[in-house]
């Protein structure tokens, strides 16, 4: 996925797509699961704000630079399919427009590092004393009593947007650590100590061979003088994440035909009366922090 490509016009992707649309019938099936997913999900005086009514949805077939082809479900025939913001399962996040999640196996195994171009927030997290046993049965007994902590101890977590534009959660620093501090570096010496050492594993890791990615990204960071924190992650969303090539009409999910007028005013008015109580409940909240706020300065 290019990292500077940039995004086209929503709806200049209109395209014929390979391959058929399911039956009209397996995609009712598959929106009402969805639909009773969602209405789990909300109180009952927000589904209506919430929970889309299968007379406003519309179908599409769409085209990844995968290959894949997914058929989807927008809000609406104008609603294009690169204009929205669908999920990523995994974090469970919105991924930029324009991309959609592909479940299928590209061979995504290779790390996909990318710079970190912006820090947004920070939680430190507090650790109990590392075990006297090693993590791991593989694990050298002296290398383990250098790093081991036998104490308590605590450690930022930063959230980071990467150059692709996704959100990377665990960028690990000191506490106390801003990003306008800067990494850390290595002297010169070490470095060039940690580049043999790194040579020297790697031309004997036969059983667990490191990638091809992962030894150029350590190599960078050698360059750098081993740069904590360092300035580029692993982005596991980019393995999944495609960008949206080409998509396809299918139709309305309920034909416009088999929609009754009365049918879609009772829609209408449903939302004004869950649009008001809302606008109520946001009243209440307002009033109610301006009264605590009032009673916090007396």
């Amino acid at each position: 996925m290019s990292e500077e490509s940039k995004p086209p016009e929503p709806g200049s992707l209109l395209t014929r797509v390979p391959g058929r649309a399911r039956s009209r019938a397996k995609a009712q099936e598959d929106f009402d699961e969805c639909a009773e997913l969602l209405r789990r999900r909300y109180k009952p005086e927000f589904r209506d704000l919430f929970v889309p009514k299968a007379v406003n949805v519309y179908r599409w077939r769409v085209q990844l630079e995968c290959g894949c082809v997914y058929e989807l479900f927008t809000h609406g025939k104008d609603d294009f399919p690169d204009d929205q913001n669908w999920n990523a399962p995994r974090p469970n996040r919105k991924l930029p427009k324009g991309e959609f999640w592909c479940t299928n196996n590209h061979g995504q195994g290779d790390e996909n590092y990318r710079d970190i171009v912006e820090w947004l927030d920070s939680e430190i997290k507090e650790f109990p004393p590392d075990p006297e046993e090693p993590p791991s049965e593989d694990m050298d007994l002296d290398f383990w009593a250098k790093v081991r902590r036998p104490e308590r101890h605590s450690s930022t977590f930063w959230r980071v947007r990467l150059s692709c534009g996704h959100v990377f959660e665990h960028v690990v620093t000191e506490v106390g650590w801003k990003p306008e501090d800067g990494p850390k570096l290595v002297s010169e010496e070490r470095a060039a100590q940690m580049r043999r050492d790194f040579e020297s594993y790697w031309s004997s890791a036969a059983e667990w061979p490191p990638s091809e990615a992962e030894r150029d990204h350590e190599r960078r960071m050698i360059d750098q003088r081993w740069p904590r924190p360092e300035p580029e992650q692993d982005c596991h969303i980019c393995r999944f994440a495609q960008r949206i090539t080409g998509y396809q009409r299918i139709g309305w999910l309920v034909p416009r035909a088999n929609q009754k007028k009365t049918g879609m005013k009772l829609d209408e008015e449903q939302r004004k009366k869950a649009e008001a109580r809302l606008a109520k409940i946001e009243a209440e909240t307002r009033s109610l922090r301006e009264k605590l706020g009032r009673e916090a300065g007396s």
